[in-house]
């Protein structure tokens, strides 16, 4: 993955053969205290969504590297010591995660040209010549991900994504940066 400074970026991975990641309520709890303690010091967190088999999350890159370690590095890091915890827990060996986490960039990619995508559960054709929002259609996208996924059938019945957060709903969960949030993807 390449990262750059001033950037905004969609990182996604899931888990090996599409198996689970998140076993329990712990679990989740868990990678969002690595998502803190990885991610935050190089990059403002906008929105996440954590998945029994995968995990979004929609990162603007402030810096990318600190003391010589490169937020690819610590992403590395995240991912590896989150896998280690669950092989003990769930006394497994191998891997958790597929091999390469991917991240998209979504305001400097003039390659992405996307001809459908949904909106309220209807499909909506571009020609390609209208101006296409990427912050706020990933920002949707991963928020209604448990909804497509038919985990829940209401966008605020799903625990582990930061829609509680950003809406002021009860929760001890604060990555956000909604500050940076309203500048690059207007609500």
């Amino acid at each position: 993955m390449h990262f750059e400074r001033g950037f905004l970026y969609h990182v996604f991975n899931r888990g090996n053969n599409n198996e689970k990641i998140f076993f329990n309520n712990a679990n989740y709890r868990l990678f969002v205290d690595k998502i803190d303690y990885h991610i935050l010091p190089f990059a403002d967190i906008l929105a996440w969504c954590l998945m029994p088999n995968h995990f979004h999350l929609m990162i603007h890159i402030n810096r990318e590297s600190i003391f010589d370690i490169t937020i690819n590095q610590s992403i590395g890091k995240m991912l590896s010591s989150y896998a280690r915890a669950i092989n003990i827990q769930e006394n497994r060996t191998g891997s958790l995660f597929q091999q390469h986490s991917k991240a998209i960039c979504l305001n400097g990619n003039i390659k992405l040209k996307p001809a459908w995508f949904k909106r309220m559960g209807a499909t909506i054709i571009t020609s390609g010549n209208e101006k296409f929002d990427y912050p706020k259609v990933c920002f949707n996208y991963i928020h209604l991900n448990p909804v497509h996924a038919g985990i829940v059938f209401n966008i605020e019945d799903w625990r582990w994504s930061s829609y509680h957060e950003i809406h002021g709903n009860e929760t001890n969960i604060e990555l956000v940066n909604k500050e940076k949030l309203k500048s690059v993807v207007p609500l």
